[in-house]
């Protein structure tokens, strides 16, 4: 009878609440210049052993911000693998976002649990990534 209230009691306490996502925000530039429109995707990487959902910003104007309700997702702490689309920000028939500016960049990064800034610049030339 005590272990079954045990679990009763675990069951309540521990498996019902909603764990806390932390926010990223920061700018996005190409070459120096802020992206028009894009998106970015935080992919948790499990070959360095993060286990999460995957969080996601809308970029705009060259920034970007997690917290921004149907725009973003935050994140658990852990390392991700980002991945950032960039457009021109001139829509067209099949291109919402309009034309895309560079092929997807990708890039990596430990986030602390804390909100946290990313301030990214995707290079004309190579992949290199500002971390901070």
């Amino acid at each position: 009878a005590l272990s079954v209230a045990f679990l009763a009691a675990a069951a309540l306490t521990g498996c019902g609440g909603e764990e806390k996502l932390y926010n990223v925000s920061g700018t996005v530039t190409w070459g120096g210049a802020p992206v028009p429109k894009g998106q970015i995707s935080f992919d948790p990487d499990g070959t360095k052993g993060t286990k999460a959902t995957q969080g996601f910003a809308t970029v705009e104007d060259g920034r970007f911000n997690t917290a921004v309700a149907m725009k973003g997702q935050g994140l658990r702490p852990g390392h991700y693998v980002i991945r950032v689309s960039g457009f021109d920000g001139k829509p067209g028939m099949e291109a919402p976002f309009g034309n895309a500016l560079f092929d997807e960049y990708k890039t990596t990064k430990e986030f602390p649990a804390a909100d946290s800034t990313f301030d990214i610049d995707v290079p004309k030339a190579g992949p290199t990534a500002k971390k901070r």
